[in-house]
């Protein structure tokens, strides 16, 4: 019975907040908005929201591709060194 409430009530909240969302897509307020939003400097603030996520994320797959050792492996260099027992 809790649950059938509860769907009943997030139903009808989600069509309030659709329709109260889609009221008025044409008014003056609408249009200042949209123009203010997608404005000549639109591209420019995309573009530096996108870099740092493209940099952090080409980084992480360039270590990832390069494979770092474990803890506690020796590194490859300490491996080779000569004169050391293996």
């Amino acid at each position: 019975m809790r649950h059938s409430r509860l769907v009943a009530i997030v139903l009808l909240a989600s069509v309030w907040v659709t329709t109260a969302a889609s009221a008025c897509p044409n008014c003056a307020t609408s249009q200042a908005v949209r123009a203010s939003v997608l404005g000549e400097d639109f591209w420019r603030y995309l573009v530096m929201m996108v870099v740092p996520f493209l940099f952090i994320g080409a980084l992480s797959a360039l270590l990832y591709r390069i494979g770092l050792p474990p803890p506690g492996m020796p590194s490859e260099r300490t491996r080779n060194e000569p004169g050391r027992p293996s």
